[in-house]
């Protein structure tokens, strides 16, 4: 299990498990996943495989939220008016949700905790991006419980997350921080990842438009030069057939047909 939520957070491929329930075998496969980590020069203090196959809780979700940490939410890059400004993964979020919900004056995200319990913080992530699914200007704040079952069954119908609180985990006293960073993790990389298609997708447009513009040319040098060689055979076949006048005004109207064929019906 470990090494897949691995496999799953980072994109790498990890060596196969080693087959089989006994102690030993779920000792090298957790090994192979701490191996993993450290190549990939995550911190770990303190823990090892025995702490997790004997199923020591804090260590264990120490360890899992070391993994989320690097794979989910260190890769967060927010661009700020000073770039030379460096933030933490955590204030980088923070910063994130504050300008994706700037506007809302119902809104404002202070921290991780007491900032999300009414729900509109949530309500408000989604209506920025998909304007469709909420009617953002119906939501009471004191109706905390309904904004945030609305919010969490709205992203996962339609934007596909897994709901990973319930209403009663954030609407308390003193919500778990980890828990709500980690959830909102998901809108950001959602959000990145649909801003990032639309993004490619103009640029695919783009690309079309001058192919269908690029191929109306062609198709109209084709028609041109066509017409262009017809005429060419038809005028060979005139000028073949011509005889010149024996007359004064024989010739002179002669002239004045050249005349025309120059100015007038020879293609520039």
């Amino acid at each position: 299990m470990l090494t897949r939520l691995l496999e799953v957070l980072s994109g790498e491929m990890l060596p196969r498990p080693t087959r089989g329930r006994m102690r030993i075998h779920c000792l090298e496969n957790v090994d192979k996943a701490l191996q993993f980590l450290k190549e990939q020069r995550v911190h770990l203090e303190n823990v090892g495989s025995h702490d997790i196959v004997d199923g020591n809780h804090r260590l264990t979700l120490g360890l899992i939220w070391t993994i989320i940490l690097r794979f989910q939410i260190q890769v967060i890059k927010i661009e700020c008016d000073d770039n030379r400004e460096t933030r933490s993964a955590k204030d980088a979020l923070l910063l994130w949700c504050q300008m994706k919900t700037a506007g809302y004056s119902e809104v404002h995200i202070q921290n991780f905790t007491t900032c999300w319990r009414d729900g509109l913080a949530f309500n408000a992530l989604i209506h920025r991006h998909r304007p469709d699914l909420i009617e953002f200007h119906k939501l009471i704040r004191s109706n905390a419980t309904y904004n945030l079952q609305q919010a969490f069954n709205i992203a996962e119908q339609n934007l596909g997350l897994t709901k990973l609180l319930d209403p009663e985990d954030v609407n308390t006293e003193n919500p778990d921080e980890k828990s709500i960073i980690t959830y909102v993790v998901s809108y950001y990389h959602y959000f990145s990842k649909m801003k990032a298609l639309r993004v490619e997708g103009k640029r695919v447009g783009k690309v079309l438009d001058n192919a269908i513009e690029g191929q109306k040319m062609i198709d109209r040098y084709e028609a041109l030069a066509s017409e262009l060689l017809e005429w060419i055979e038809k005028t060979i076949g005139i000028i073949s057939n011509q005889k010149f006048a024996n007359s004064l005004t024989g010739v002179q109207q002669q002239l004045q047909a050249f005349t025309t064929y120059c100015t007038i019906e020879k293609p520039i």
